[in-house]
């Protein structure tokens, strides 16, 4: 268990990106929620559309540089 103190903040993660191919020349992003408890949430939403992964991927990048968005893998 991690505690946060002056010398060691706890940033927290609060969702998770992960994206799918619906059809050949369309991709979307999902946002899961992550509860308190650190469990996935059932529910998820699409946050982004594109027609290419790279497009997907370039826009996932962006967010991430602005909180703590991670990604998930395809496994």
């Amino acid at each position: 268990m991690t505690y946060m103190n002056a010398f060691r903040p706890i940033k927290p993660i609060q969702c998770v990106l992960k994206i799918r191919e619906i059809a050949a020349d369309s991709w979307w992003v999902y946002r899961h929620e992550i509860g308190q408890n650190g469990i996935l949430k059932p529910l998820s939403r699409v946050v982004f559309f594109s027609n290419t992964r790279a497009a997907a991927e370039q826009w996932i990048e962006a967010q991430r540089q602005d909180a703590n968005v991670y990604l998930l893998s395809d496994n």
